[in-house]
Formats: C-alpha cells, structure tokens, sequence
C-alpha cells in the first residue's frame, strides 16, 4: 500500500486524477473515425430512404384528401341533381294539373285520360332520370375507386379482381 501512495504522490497534473491523456486521445481518434464510416456509408442511404417513405406518405395523404374532397363533391352535385329532379317533377305535375283543369272544362272524359296519360310520362322521364343519374354517378365512383386503387397500389389489378373491388367499394359506400 505504501507503494501505491509514493505512486500517486510522483503524478502530477492530469494524471494525478488518474486520466490518462492518450487514453482518450485513442478514444477520440476511435470515435471520429466510427463516426466518418457510418456518415460515409450509411447516413447518406438511410436520410435518402427516409425521405422517400415521408413523400410516399405525404402523396398518400394527400390522394386521401382528394379523394374526400371529389367525394363530397359528387355527393353535392347528386343533390343538385335529384334537386332538380323534384323540381322539374313538380313543375310537370303542375303543368298537368293545369292541362287537366282546362280539358275537364272542355270534355271531362278526355281530361281525365289525358291527365292519366301524362302523369305517367312524367313518372317514366323522372325515373329514367333518376336512373341515368344514378348510371352517372357510379360510373364516377367506379373511376375514382378503380384510379385510387392503381394509385395506392401502384399496380393494374385484372379486370375481376378490380371489378369485385370496385363493387365492394361502391356497396359500402351506398349504404
């Protein structure tokens, strides 16, 4: 013990609180060059990779908010129609109420087979509106859905399995 104590009693400077000035130089050089391989040979790749994934995401994101904001719009543009739709049935109805109120002062059983007569036209142009409404719009769903798919995917699905798809997405949808 007493050599231990004459040992320390020699150090002076740095070394006499027992650190040892090539010890972290060695240290130092390590560590630099640790940090010179990784930033050399991997840093680089993985910040590129990184970047990559966030703008993957980022466009993904950004496709979603599209696709709610065509969405809403259809969804506006079928009120619109089916708007429309009623008010062109009334204004019809209208008409023919009128109609059958001039032909009744005329000849009452003509009017009456004529008001009949164009109550179902009118009934006829309103469904067939109504349906090629409907034929529209999910024509439109089904191009969005199929576009978002390829997009999303990134690849072309075959016919049948973008049909079930598109089917699947579209009776979801209307209920």
């Amino acid at each position: 013990m007493i050599h231990i104590f004459a040992a320390t009693e020699d150090l002076e400077g740095i070394a006499a609180l027992g650190i040892d000035p090539w010890a972290i130089l060695a240290q130092t050089v390590t560590l630099l060059t640790l940090f010179y391989v990784v930033k050399r040979f991997a840093l680089d790749k993985i910040v590129t990779m990184l970047q990559e994934r966030h703008k993957k995401i980022d466009s993904g994101v950004r496709l979603g908010y599209k696709m709610e904001k065509e969405f809403s719009n259809l969804q506006e543009k079928v009120e619109a129609e089916l708007h429309k739709a009623r008010l062109d049935a009334d204004k019809i109805l209208d008409e023919a109420h009128q109609e059958s109120s001039e032909i009744v002062k005329a000849a009452e059983e003509k009017a009456s087979h004529k008001v009949e007569q164009m109550i179902i036209d009118a009934e006829a142009k309103i469904g067939t509106d109504m349906e090629r409404a409907r034929k529209e719009l999910q024509q439109d769903v089904v191009n969005l859905v199929a576009d978002a798919t390829e997009v999303v995917l990134r690849e072309k699905l075959d016919p049948d399995k973008d049909m079930k798809l598109i089917e699947r997405a579209i009776s979801e949808v209307s209920q």
